[in-house]
């Protein structure tokens, strides 16, 4: 029985290498893995965003003449210099600066509004709202209540509040020196503008915020207080650093709004105020056109594309410098 024993458990010892050599190896099952959830973001990556872009891309280097001849090269963009420096078209009302600077101008401001007012004011309102003031959690709800409204419905709202005939804040706007129909003429047009950005980017951010200031530990909190810290001082040096990747992503968004934000000046104004015109607003009405200005939309596009991405990319390295290892 031993040596029938000992020649069973043999022949099952040398079998088992061949049992295990037709199975992958974890490494080997780990990368499948890997590469089949990749397949649809980078699908939809390749076929949402590459196509359209690259087409992009060869429309702002393609000129068509009026004979339906296409030549290449740069005279797309060498037109937009030429509007921006040289142009006297001042279709938008504003005398100072022609259509093409106003476009840049607008879209600047929007993004230095974004920054420098509507985040400090998010992050004051939010750390006040932490420090469980009465009706903390109402007055977050109705900060947070413009981002569940569809943008139309908000605009309109908005757009409807300052109306002459039954805004209830129109008569105040005139008492502030506001000409009557202030959403059609400039410079009161982008004031309004700019005005709604704020009232409705408020709530995005606090609700992001207070929850960065919620996961920060109690500990730190009642150290200050024992240390005597005010309100500014727990502020600047225990919210702040502890919350500044926060900070951070919420810069860079503030930033991607100089590129990306036509829908609400669209809506707010109409696309005949030319004074409210963004970047991305200019390029969305030239390729709604006709197509005699796809080229000059994509050139327009694509250079500030390049210009403003590395500005955004290189922010954001330096502000992550200034709190590093943040960690809770």
């Amino acid at each position: 029985m031993e040596n029938l024993s000992s020649v069973h458990i043999d022949s099952i010892v040398r079998e088992r290498p061949k049992y295990v050599n037709h199975h992958m190896s974890r490494r080997k099952r780990d990368y499948i893995f890997i590469i089949l959830m990749l397949l649809y973001p980078v699908a939809q990556f390749v076929l949402t965003w590459s196509f359209v872009n690259i087409q992009s891309i060869l429309n702002a280097f393609r000129v068509t003449d009026i004979y339906n001849n296409t030549s290449w090269g740069f005279a797309n963009f060498t037109q937009y210099f030429d509007d921006l420096f040289h142009s006297t078209k001042h279709d938008s009302g504003v005398t100072w600066i022609n259509d093409t600077g106003l476009v840049l101008l607008n879209s600047l401001s929007i993004g230095i509004i974004t920054v420098f007012i509507s985040l400090p004011l998010s992050l004051i309102f939010s750390y006040f709202l932490h420090k469980k003031m009465a009706f903390a959690n109402v007055f977050r709800a109705i900060f947070f209540l413009p981002n569940i409204i569809p943008v139309v419905a908000l605009t309109f709202a908005f757009k409807t509040t300052f109306d002459g005939n039954y805004g209830y804040l129109y008569g105040f706007m005139r008492f502030l020196g506001f000409p009557a129909g202030f959403f059609a003429n400039a410079p009161y047009c982008s004031f309004m503008v700019i005005l709604y950005l704020i009232w409705a980017g408020l709530g995005y951010n606090i609700i992001l915020i207070s929850g960065a200031i919620g996961r920060i530990p109690k500990e730190l909190f009642e150290s200050a207080q024992l240390d005597n810290a005010g309100y500014f001082k727990e502020f600047i040096h225990v919210v702040i650093p502890c919350i500044w990747p926060t900070v951070v992503t919420l810069v860079v968004l503030g930033m991607t709004n100089v590129l990306t934000l036509y829908l609400q000046p669209l809506l707010l104004t109409s696309e005949n105020t030319a004074a409210a015109y963004t970047i991305s607003m200019s390029i969305f009405l030239d390729a709604a056109g006709d197509g005699s200005s796809f080229g000059r939309a994509s050139a327009f596009g694509l250079m500030m594309s390049m210009i403003w991405a590395p500005v955004i990319l290189l922010t954001r390295h330096y502000l992550s410098k200034k709190y590093e290892g943040v960690d809770f």
